[in-house]
């Protein structure tokens, strides 16, 4: 019979996936997707420079829309960044090949716990914001993963043993059986005697054509997923407004950072596209900039020239990343000079 009461007793520490694999916010979601695939997991910790957690990404992040209607965003997005004119294949081409970052897709602020938390509370905690896994932290640092599943091993150890850590040697092989390669082994085995019959060089370039034809589809496979998710945030951006929760935030980060001796703060990071140009007025740039806008960075442009542009503050714009060598993401930045 299990012992309950002393099994609800243990720690997170004692049950905990550790070390764990993390991926970084400025990563690609095509790494983050090919980490959770390769080693059959649903999430990944997200962490600063420092290994500090920032957010958490995981399978969910990567939902997308039935074919029609993605093919009718992609349309749309085509029009909007075209302006209504042919545009040229290579450009086309970028479009497609186009792949969000982590920090665009992931869930944030992670939800952590410390590794001396009891997993009655580590349980409770899952529940109340109906998560599958938490961060489990040490002095402040991302040092492991804790999940349901783990929490459930704990009172039925022998039917569910717990899962092997993520170890970097785990990882390494992984990726290795993944593409076709052999793993390391973990000790001395005598190789399979070669022959002539049993290794040819078709055979060879059989192996090297199935392992291209693999990358490729987890490529574009990624791709696709990044694309599609890109459009999803457009329109959700179209139909959103800035509100007043962030706007009493903006001006928290905008103290925060004229106290550090800074002179502005970012107020908003969205796509290109949702400028009725792709961007291009922000990128030249063109003082008639702010009519290109629309959904929530048109609504944040009109609060802030009601209610801060009185009050002396200024307003800037920027195109913030490049992929492909082509405007990704634009920032608002409200600033207040020196």
């Amino acid at each position: 019979m299990l012992d309950i009461p002393n099994t609800i007793e243990k720690r997170v520490s004692e049950c905990m996936t550790s070390p764990v694999v993390t991926v970084g916010p400025d990563d690609s979601a095509r790494t983050a997707a090919e980490i959770m695939l390769r080693l059959h997991v649903s999430g990944l910790p997200v962490v600063d420079a420092k290994g500090r957690p920032v957010g958490v990404v995981s399978e969910s992040d990567f939902r997308f829309a039935d074919v029609v209607t993605r093919q009718e965003q992609r349309d749309s997005w085509v029009h909007i960044l075209s302006g209504g004119q042919e545009m040229a294949k290579d450009y086309l081409d970028a479009l497609e090949r186009e792949v969000d970052s982590v920090r665009q897709i992931m869930a944030a602020p992670a939800i952590c716990v410390d590794e001396a938390v009891g997993i009655e509370e580590a349980a409770a905690l899952m529940n109340e914001h109906r998560i599958k896994r938490l961060v489990v932290l040490r002095d402040g640092f991302v040092v492991g993963v804790v999940s349901r599943a783990d929490l459930l091993r704990l009172f039925a150890p022998e039917a569910h043993p717990p899962a092997k850590p993520v170890t970097p040697e785990f990882f390494e092989a992984a990726v290795e059986a993944a593409i076709g390669a052999k793993p390391k082994p973990t000790q001395a085995v005598a190789p399979a005697a070669a022959t002539p019959e049993s290794i040819t060089a078709a055979a060879l370039k059989n192996l090297v054509l199935q392992f291209e034809r693999n990358k490729n589809q987890m490529r574009d496979d990624v791709l696709r997923m990044g694309k599609e998710k890109r459009d999803e945030q457009v329109k959700l951006l179209l139909k959103t407004r800035f509100t007043d929760q962030e706007f009493a935030h903006l001006l928290t980060k905008a103290r925060e950072a004229a106290a550090r001796g800074e002179t502005s703060a970012p107020a908003l990071v969205f796509p290109c596209a949702l400028c009725n140009d792709g961007g291009r007025a922000i990128n030249l740039p063109d003082p008639d900039w702010p009519a290109s806008l629309r959904g929530k960075a048109a609504d944040f442009f009109l609060r802030w020239d009601k209610e801060l542009r009185p009050l002396g503050f200024a307003l800037t714009a920027r195109i913030v990343s490049f992929p492909d060598g082509f405007p990704g993401d634009a920032e608002l930045s409200l600033a207040w000079g020196r």
